[in-house]
């Protein structure tokens, strides 16, 4: 076959499918009333021959039929004719002033031209509406739509509204009708440019949505959206600017105004000043966006440039400002830069965009938007003569040396920086090897001290209005305390950050009121915790100093019972530890002080020390880093973070189970809570220490009467809600490492 005829015959089946008033839509129905208000018909153009000849076929640009010579109206268009009992007649009646604002009309198009007849004819007995005079029945009428529209017609044929319409009488599918868009009154068809068409601005939208219901609620929240039904802008994008009117294709056609090579064109007609710096930019240059590039994106599949909706997806097109985009913003840039992606999402500000803080640096406001350069690209925002500037619209403090900091730094990567991956393998290792000795110590500790009090029991507690004896002094239950507190609110405000990829992490942070609310409770806990420090630290030197007033040695005052100096005897008890454990010995005793606990001190001590001084780089990076180079945040935050939660996962699994959840204390140690303890537990664990208070006669000093039970459940409940905040947090991270 030709392709002449090929084509004919294409168009004349999209004529004869094309879109028209439905068989069964009535064009109007109005009451008498109404049409005895209604105004007078607009005359179209005079000019019309006197003699109407009928026609086969229409003329696209209408007949143009001078008023005093279409006869059809006066007929049609005078209620009294039709008999109001009847419902079926007022089918044929078209009210002259609807009629007068139809388009066709308008234009001169007459009812003869799609119709037929003869519109001369004055009465019925002169047949205007023979065959002979062409008249044409209603489904022939239908057919005339595509014969005066052929352009429209064979692009809806070839788009995806080809088979959208109802099914024939044969079961097959059919174009979309004409009226679902444009109207289904067949004769008060109105402008597009008329505010009252459904096909105008805001009705489009709603007229688009009856069939496509959640593409209109998901543009109800784009940023298009909210200018068409919030701010009443009608410049802005609706349905037909983005996806053309009657040539509709999927958007993975290469003649659909969304194929990523298109949609910049597409997008540009409004926004044309952001399409020509996106063809300068990285995106753009060469092809164009949307065009092949010379590499497959590390997170695509095609070798193929990022165009608008690569950032701006589909009816998901929220405000670029709005906090929803910013924090969506890494994961779009990570569809293609997956490797930078994954490192951003390791640093400071990835972790505040996991948690939700929208005003964290993200890749735009280091990169660009739309004009982005390569870096050795002088007019490069990242280019060295422009980052520091770059970096002061964040941080308008920002010294030079900052330039060294590394935004996209990983610590894991040993192609990276060498210093940075080698303290973070030393922390990892110290961090395995504490866990791990710790973690076996306590398993053994768990099982044979569970032995010995299913075998002999346990020594008997505080009794209320018994005997005690004072293991604490107020002043050091008070900086424990303080010390708890501050603990468990840096845990509770340092975890989410750390853990910010992590649904529960999320929630906590959003419970205890965001990123602004979380840092500010973060320093105060760091704060405190470093009075209590210094406190301590004065106190232990003033006893030094009272010590040696006294006439003690150096030696014993370091190295002695009382203090928490690891010494020889604590290496003696942790192997006699050892041998219990696995039945080759009693179980040991201990003096005033045990190994493990002079291991939670000191440990606790290097934290604040290590863990402090890395916060206190990261809360005031310009002022460090006028002395060090840039680079030395990246190592602050590494060391900071590890030993965080290796301090968080020592106390929370280790130091509470030494001291309360073992079998000999279980649920708790009341010693650290009341400041007292009974002395059968003093005469089981402590007989040497005992002994010592016996002979230096200051046994008496410390004898105390012990509170009521009222006080001593209060400061229980206290105790076993600080046990169960940290186990619940302890929790979070086993599921955090698990999962990652």
């Amino acid at each position: 076959m030709p392709v002449m005829w090929k084509f004919a015959l294409i168009g004349l089946l999209g004529l004869a499918l094309a879109c028209a008033p439905r068989a069964n839509a009535a064009p109007i129905i109005a009451k008498p009333a109404e049409a005895a208000a209604a105004p007078a018909a607009a005359a179209p153009a005079a000019g019309a021959p006197a003699t109407v000849k009928p026609r086969s076929l229409p003329p696209r640009e209408g007949s143009h039929l001078a008023p005093d010579k279409n006869n059809c109206i006066v007929c049609h268009g005078e209620p009294e004719r039709w008999d109001e009992k009847d419902p079926k007649s007022w089918r044929l009646y078209v009210p002259r002033n609807l009629l007068a604002q139809d388009v066709h009309w308008v234009k001169g198009v007459n009812c003869h031209d799609c119709h037929g007849g003869n519109p001369a004819a004055e009465e019925i007995k002169d047949a205007p509406h023979a065959k002979e005079d062409g008249f044409r029945a209603l489904p022939e009428v239908k057919k005339l739509c595509g014969q005066c529209h052929p352009n429209e017609a064979l692009e809806l044929f070839k788009g995806v509204h080809a088979r959208a319409g109802e099914r024939n009488e044969r079961g097959g599918s059919t174009p979309l009708d004409c009226a679902r868009c444009h109207g289904k009154v067949a004769h008060q068809l109105l402008p597009v440019k008329d505010s009252r068409s459904p096909v105008f601005a805001e009705h489009q939208v709603e007229t688009c949505g009856a069939c496509h219901e959640k593409d209109l609620q998901s543009y109800i929240l784009t940023v298009h959206g909210h200018g068409l039904f919030q701010e009443g802008l009608q410049v802005t994008a609706v349905c037909a600017n983005c996806h053309g009117a009657h040539g509709i294709d999927r958007a993975a056609d290469n003649r659909s105004t969304l194929f990523p090579a298109n949609v910049g064109a597409t997008c540009g007609k409004c926004h044309q000043y952001i399409l020509e710096r996106l063809a300068k930019s990285v995106h753009g240059r060469g092809t164009g966006p949307g065009g092949l590039a010379d590499r497959v994106a590390p997170g695509g599949k095609t070798r193929q440039r990022p165009c608008c909706t690569s950032c701006h997806q589909n009816h998901d097109i929220s405000n670029p400002e709005s906090a929803r985009f910013r924090l969506e913003m890494p994961n779009l840039c990570g569809n293609c830069h997956v490797k930078l992606s994954g490192r951003y999402a390791l640093s400071m500000h990835g972790e505040l965009t996991e948690l939700g803080y929208a005003p964290g640096a993200k890749c735009s406001d280091c990169h660009g938007n739309h004009d982005i350069l390569p870096v050795d690209d002088p007019a490069s925002r990242l280019s060295p003569q422009n980052r520091l500037e770059t970096c002061r619209r964040c941080h308008p403090n920002a010294v030079r040396n900052v330039l060294q900091f590394d935004p996209h730094a990983d610590p894991r990567d040993p192609r990276g920086n060498r210093l940075l991956h080698g303290v973070y393998l030393g922390l990892t290792y110290m961090l395995l090897a504490i866990f791990g000795s710790f973690g076996i110590h306590s398993v053994f500790w768990f099982v044979r001290g569970l032995i010995d009090v299913l075998r002999h029991g346990r020594p008997r507690g505080l009794v209320a209005g018994g005997v005690g004896y004072v293991r604490f002094a107020p002043f050091y239950r008070r900086v424990h305390a303080l010390l708890l507190v501050s603990f468990l609110g840096l845990v509770a405000t340092g975890l989410p950050l750390k853990f910010s990829q992590y649904e529960w992490a999320r929630i906590l942070a959003s419970v205890l009121g965001g990123f602004e609310s979380t840092s500010f409770w973060h320093r105060a806990c760091a704060l405190l915790t470093f009075g209590c420090f210094i406190t301590m630290l004065t106190v232990m030197w003033g006893n030094f100093r009272a010590g040696r007033r006294r006439g003690q040695s150096v030696k014993s005052l370091v190295f002695g019972p009382d203090s928490p100096v690891p010494s020889l005897r604590d290496a003696k008890d942790l192997l006699k530890m050892l041998k219990w454990f696995v039945g080759l010995g009693p179980r040991p005793t201990f003096e005033r002080w045990s190994y493990w606990e002079k291991f939670d001190f000191w440990g606790a001590c290097s934290d604040v020390v290590l863990i402090g001084s890395t916060g206190l780089v990261l809360w005031f990076p310009n002022l460090f880093c006028l002395l060090f180079p840039g680079s030395a945040v990246n190592i602050a935050h590494v060391i900071h973070s590890t030993l965080a939660l290796l301090a968080t996962g020592f106390v929370f699994a280790i130091h509470f189970f030494s001291t309360h959840l073992r079998a000999e204390k279980f649920p708790a140690d009341m010693s650290i809570f009341s400041g007292m303890t009974s002395e059968e537990e003093l005469e089981e664990e402590r007989p040497e220490y005992l002994q010592r208070m016996r002979q230096e006669g200051k046994l008496e000093e410390l004898r105390v009467t012990v509170p009521s039970r009222g006080r001593l459940w209060t400061l229980r409940l206290l105790g076993l809600l600080a046990l169960g905040a940290g186990i619940a947090l302890l929790l979070g991270m086993i599921v955090a490492s698990v999962g990652g």
